[in-house]
């Protein structure tokens, strides 16, 4: 039977149609197209074959498929194809074998598809499969009703229109809608009501369950960093969990809300409260058990003019960045304070004793703070090198050493995000960077390779990973899987119009070259492996150049043992500091 179900696949992927000599694809990658091809095979051989159809590791494998054909080329024609035919995979697979987690994917999957294309013919069928779903299989009927009422106002000519007003017919007849005094006695809450085409929330608290159903995940925390333009949320929970994002309008005096709605999620009852901000883009963060199994999370805003979400996981996190043009800040009489220009250097406050300014100040350059992140720390000790060097002690040393340098001789602001070795996540040094308002900001690091022989330097700046090679720094650094650093790149796709991508590029260049150069003069042996590029965590969300340098290979033998020599830390430092000047004086230069 295992020798027939094998000869069925194969002939299925063979029988595949070869594309014609001299054609050219529609608008992406032959491979694209090769993978889709390859999945479809998949899927055919579990519908015509009940061997193959039993065994719940071919599902996965049809999945981990499409998932491939989906990532190769995301924006392929065929891509709403893999997002559907994802989305009927797990919802069948739920069916067959019972999986909640399955039915979860199934609805992220339709989810996905109505989001990143909207236009599409598809679209239309995901929300239809998305409302069967809250109907059929949850028993939400007022969900259900709720999305297909969403088909039919935006997809008033789709061909799945017929079919979801019978369906919405016949859910009326089973649950009718009942008044908004019912609604709200029935929920606990006030229910949302229509304003401009979007749902207008008004948040109040409802008791949680007494026990959450197996599998809910649970808030822990919520983080927040803030400035006037900038704010940084972070919900941490017990596990992954599905979510939704939607932004209000102004209504009247009303300003735009952003709020998140976390699925099969409660929150503890002493996270349920208002999270003042009141710093010119937001008003405050509130939380609560908006139903029994959904949290929301709202952020009352002031100016908002962008937001952008992604996940993090071990533990789970949903980080919000939201951005606005700052307000401008008023002195105790009405009078606008005046902010410090970006484009003169702060004034510092002159040392006991003799001082005279740095040729830096003298100069007029543009550098005010800068931003300075020792990698890991605490209970994430990074690399472990020759003879147990960890990677977070030797960072530190250098990370301090640069600190000073960059002082003396830019006369400018350091801040370290850590000074001692404790352990910071990933996005709060992000955060830190941002809310301390850095011109600069460099995290570093030292890398390391399966074998002993890799040396050298490189540094790298946010962008998408072109090799397996970066991927794979970036995934040691970001402590992820190759997996996950997809997930990034598609992340970069919605941020990298807003990065300081062309600045950072240029400060990973100098950065880079000037320190080589410079080391190479007390150690020939010094290799440098270039500027390179990849989806960073720490550099996501930066507001300013960003790099991430490398500073050597401490799994080499003669590289960790220059890590432990005070006097190499005190030239790399040097020689990091040269760059930074070197990249100052330039952006001096063409400042004028």
């Amino acid at each position: 039977m295992k020798l027939l179900t094998r000869l069925l696949i194969v002939l299925l992927i063979t029988a595949l149609p070869a594309p014609a000599a001299g054609a050219k694809p529609l608008s992406a990658s032959r491979r694209a197209v090769k993978q889709y091809n390859l999945a479809r095979a998949r899927y055919n051989a579990i519908r015509f074959s009940r061997a193959v159809a039993a065994d719940y590791r071919n599902w996965l494998l049809c999945a981990r498929a499409f998932k491939h054909a989906y990532k190769t080329d995301p924006y392929h024609p065929l891509a709403p194809s893999s997002l559907l035919t994802l989305g009927h995979l797990y919802h069948r697979m739920y069916k067959k074998f019972g999986k909640k987690e399955d039915l979860d994917e199934a609805l992220s999957y339709y989810d996905d598809l109505v989001t990143l294309f909207p236009k599409h013919s598809y679209a239309d069928d995901a929300l239809y499969k998305t409302a069967k779903i809250y109907a059929m299989e949850l028993g939400d009927y007022k969900d259900a009703a709720l999305v297909f009422a969403r088909l039919l106002a935006v997809y008033p000519n789709g061909d799945m229109v017929k079919k979801a007003a019978a369906d919405l017919k016949s859910l009326k007849k089973k649950t009718p809608p009942p008044s908004l005094s019912a609604a709200v006695a029935a929920a606990g809450q006030e229910r949302p009501a229509q304003d401009n085409g979007h749902r207008r929330e008004i948040l109040k608290t409802s008791p949680p369950p007494k026990a959450p159903a197996a599998g809910t995940a649970e808030v822990r925390t919520l983080r927040h960093w803030s400035t006037a333009n900038y704010t940084r949320v972070v919900v941490e929970t017990s596990a992954p969990v599905r979510f939704a994002d939607h932004l209000l309008k102004k209504n009247g005096s009303r300003p735009r809300r952003l709020y998140l709605d976390l699925f099969n999620s409660r929150i503890p009852r002493k996270l349920q409260a208002a999270i003042p901000i009141s710093d010119g883009l937001l008003q405050r963060v509130r939380s609560a058990q908006y139903k029994p199994d959904v949290v929301r999370v709202v952020m009352d805003t002031e100016s908002l003019s962008e937001y952008n979400i992604f996940t993090l996981d071990d533990p789970f996190r949903i980080v919000i960045d939201v951005k606005g043009a700052a307000r401008p800040v008023l002195a105790a009489k009405g009078r606008k304070k005046k902010r410090p220009s970006p484009a003169r250097p702060r004034p510092r406050p002159a040392p006991r004793g003799r001082w005279s300014p740095s040729l830096a100040q003298q100069l007029g350059l543009h550098i005010n703070r800068v931003v300075i992140d020792p990698g890991h720390g605490g209970k994430d000790p990074g690399a472990i090198g020759v003879g147990g060097l960890r990677e977070k002690d030797v960072v530190l040393k250098v990370a301090k050493r640069l600190a000073r340098k960059l002082e003396r001789r830019l006369g400018c602001e350091v801040v370290l995000t850590r000074k001692r070795d404790v352990f910071i996540p990933l996005e709060e040094r992000t955060a830190i960077a941002n809310m301390k308002e850095g011109d600069l900001f460099i995290s570093i690091h030292a890398n390391a390779a399966p074998s002993a022989k890799a040396r050298g330097i490189e540094t790298y700046y946010l962008d998408f990973a072109k090799t397996s090679a970066e991927r794979m720094i970036a995934a040691k650094e970001n402590a992820v899987s190759t997996k996950k650093i997809s997930d990034l790149q598609n992340l970069l796709n919605r941020l990298m119009l807003t990065s300081k991508k062309d600045e950072s590029a240029r400060l990973a260049a100098m950065v880079q070259e000037v320190m080589v150069r410079g080391l190479k003069k007390q150690y020939p042996r010094i290799k440098s492996h270039g500027v390179k590029r990849a989806p960073f965590i720490v550099l996501i969300g930066a507001q300013m150049p960003s790099i991430l340098t490398e500073i050597a290979f401490i799994t080499n033998q003669e590289e960790a043992r220059r890590l432990r020599d005070d006097q190499y830390l005190e030239a790399l430092a040097d020689s990091i500091a040269d760059g930074v000047v070197r990249y100052a004086q330039v952006l001096n230069v063409a400042g004028r």
